[in-house]
């Protein structure tokens, strides 16, 4: 028999490169045992010596994708199924995606997507700087799938904690260990927390999630289209690829506020902040937004923020990220995440900022000096409304007619208020 020790359950460089060694050797998968520490140590694991092979698969994205699913399933089984369907695959390249033996794989797979999905409507949210606790029961490995998710909630303190594994984040730095053994130890959240700080290590400097292959759920139209809540869509679009602004961006930054309100802000794109907090208007046209909209009588919380563009666009210059318009295409890949975020919200009245926000609402050009301050109604029988968008406030040089355009802009968002009586 071949023992192979992984340093963790979600040790994917050390899977794969045990898989290429022995597949090369023809070694079947029955001679194989696979063996997983049951809990993870508290430091991150020192990198094992791996074999060396030059032999490696050429996998269809179909195969890559059903592979990265079941290998952060927590099936108990994984690494055996894997190996199995990697032998079928050497053995016979051109093998079809409705073949028979690969149905239990294929529900393997489709069952950790949901979970996956289920997991991002549950983590906590970073709208608030106060510590946020969650228990959850999931498999670690389904977790760690998803730092890029996790990586999302920051800045703000979070703590982690599923059967096998704490993840606490605070002062701007993330900690990684043992979820305690007996679940009485932990009674209250107080004492969780008080447990993660003393017994969790820093992971700066430890790689720890660079060795795992990460799960992304891939949202298609329909399923944009067909989104029960804004929980779930905004799970869905963590992951859009509908554009390629997403290379380049750190993260999607999807809508937030009350999603039972009846007034929806519909703006640009992401600006800098934006993109780095993962939070629609955060930055310094955010604060005059919310100051603007203070004293015209409302408190952003109240209602719907959101952009046309999920990503941020931006040219680097001089270790800077300047802020770049977002083209057609890029509004017109983002259309359905808007439009499903109207279908979920229904608002009474819609307030455009900027060119940007009302001409993805609108399907059109829009000439904003011409046709702000009117309300008028919508297509679905709503009420629009379309202003300046902050940012121009800023950019304005004359601090008299800046202050002048500040009050235009309050009376706007006045309107938009009154109009919701």
């Amino acid at each position: 028999m071949t023992r192979v020790s992984l340093a963790t359950e979600s040790d994917f460089i050390g899977w794969r490169a045990w898989t290429r060694s022995l597949l090369h050797q023809h070694v079947p998968s029955r001679e194989i045992v696979w063996n997983i520490p049951t809990q993870p140590h508290f430091h991150i694991p020192e990198k094992h010596t791996l074999p060396q092979s030059e032999a490696s698969l050429t996998l269809s994205p179909y195969f890559r994708d059903l592979i990265s699913a079941i290998f952060v399933s927590g099936h108990p089984q994984r690494f055996s199924l894997l190996y199995d369907l990697l032998e079928k695959l050497r053995d016979h390249p051109q093998l079809p995606k409705d073949d028979p033996s690969l149905t239990p794989l294929k529900t393997l797979a489709l069952q950790t997507r949901q979970e996956a999905m289920a997991l991002r409507q549950t983590l906590p949210p970073s709208l608030y700087p106060e510590m946020t606790i969650h228990r959850l029961q999931v498999p670690s490995s389904l977790l760690d799938s998803q730092a890029h998710a996790l990586r999302a909630l920051r800045p703000w303190p979070w703590l982690i904690q599923t059967p096998g594994r704490l993840y606490l984040y605070e002062n701007h730095q993330l900690r990684f260990g043992l979820s305690p053994e007996d679940p009485d130890i932990i009674s209250d959240d107080q004492q969780l927390l008080t447990y993660a700080r003393q017994h969790t290590v820093p992971t700066h400097n430890h790689p720890y999630w660079d060795t795992i292959l990460p799960l992304k759920l891939h949202p298609l139209p329909h399923l944009i289209q067909r989104a029960p809540s804004l929980e779930t869509l905004r799970a869905y679009a963590a992951d859009c690829t509908l554009c390629s602004l997403c290379q380049h961006a750190s993260r999607t930054v999807f809508g937030e506020g009350n999603p039972s309100s009846s007034l929806l802000f519909v703006g640009e794109q992401p600006g800098d902040q934006e993109d780095r907090q993962g939070r629609p208007f955060v930055g310094p046209a955010g604060q005059l937004f919310n100051d603007a909209l203070r004293e015209a009588g409302g408190e952003r919380h109240h209602y719907w923020v959101s952009n046309a563009v999920k990503h941020f666009r931006f040219t680097p210059r001089n270790g800077r990220r300047i802020h770049q318009k977002p083209d057609t295409p890029h509004i017109q890949a983002c259309s359905p995440w808007l439009a499903a975020e109207r279908r979920l919200l229904r608002p009474k009245v819609t307030v455009m900022l900027g060119a940007t926000g009302a001409s993805a609402i609108l399907g059109r050009t829009v000439r904003v000096m011409r046709e702000r301050s009117q309300l008028f109604s919508l297509p679905d029988g709503s009420t629009g409304l379309i202003t300046v968008h902050p940012s121009s406030l800023l950019r304005q040089p004359d601090e008299k007619l800046r202050q002048q355009e500040i009050k235009k802009f309050i009376s706007d968002l006045n309107l938009a208020l009154s109009a919701l009586a």
